[in-house]
């Protein structure tokens, strides 16, 4: 895939490596943005497409964040635009989730997301640039076994609205997807098996008829970050397949 000229602007996506932020990666670079990825682990070249700079950096780590803000501005010499859609879940009831899987849900879920916008908002505002950041479905409609991940993600809404006070002109807003097929739940622990029958049973339930595919969330990132939101900030957009009419 041919590289965006040097002059493009410059999105920055935490969790760009895989799953949605990787998903919202291809769809900017289609639409001329040179893409900054910034993951634990790189994209594997051989998977297809791979973003056009990568950095190696748990969002958790508020200095490693920070050191590799600075880097990607003396590199790309501009930031444009900041998604953040690093995330991770552990499935369990709270009386069996460990004080290290909650602690880690709240500090990826959350703390990375106001670790990439402290590092990067600065050079957010000459462009008057724009932030999304990515909640989910459970942080409106909460669900056993994941409970502190809807509290870090119900985080993340509070944090990006405040956000958008603190920050304007510069806009963030939030994307909340419901159930999307990308397998994070299987990493977080629910069976192979359980994992297809939720599949079958979300997309049965779900006005639309299926659950979410990262192309849909994708979709929605892009249209926040263009001009054509240039009056929208603040607001929690929910990209879930009617899954809030039926409390998903």
């Amino acid at each position: 895939m041919t590289s965006p000229p040097a002059e493009a602007p410059v999105v920055v996506i935490t969790g760009g490596s895989a799953g949605i932020g990787r998903a919202v990666g291809e769809r900017l670079h289609r639409a001329g943005h040179q893409v900054v990825s910034l993951s634990r682990q790189a994209t594997d070249p051989e998977s297809g497409w791979v973003p056009d700079v990568q950095h190696e950096v748990d969002v958790a780590d508020s200095d490693g964040v920070a050191q590799v803000a600075a880097q990607v501005l003396s590199e790309q010499g501009r930031v444009d635009a900041l998604v953040t859609c690093a995330g991770t879940v552990t499935r369990g009831d709270l009386i069996e989730t460990s004080a290290d899987q909650a602690g880690r849900q709240i500090a990826v879920n959350l703390l990375g997301t106001m670790n990439a916008c402290r590092a990067f908002a600065p050079a957010l505002r000459a462009p008057r640039g724009a932030i999304v950041t990515l909640s989910s479905s459970i942080a409106a409609n909460p669900q056993a076994s994941v409970s502190a991940y809807a509290a870090a993600k119900g985080g993340v809404e509070s944090f990006s609205r405040a956000l958008a006070l603190e920050l304007a002109p510069v806009r963030v807003n939030v994307v909340r997807p419901s159930l999307v097929d990308t397998g994070i739940w299987v990493s977080g622990g629910l069976d192979p098996d359980a994992y297809d029958t939720l599949i079958a049973t979300r997309g049965s339930e779900y006005p639309l008829g299926r659950v979410g595919r990262a192309e849909d969330v994708a979709a929605a990132v892009a249209f926040l970050l263009s001009e054509d939101a240039a009056w929208i900030t603040g607001t929690v957009l929910p990209v879930d397949g009617g899954a809030d009419l039926i409390g998903r």
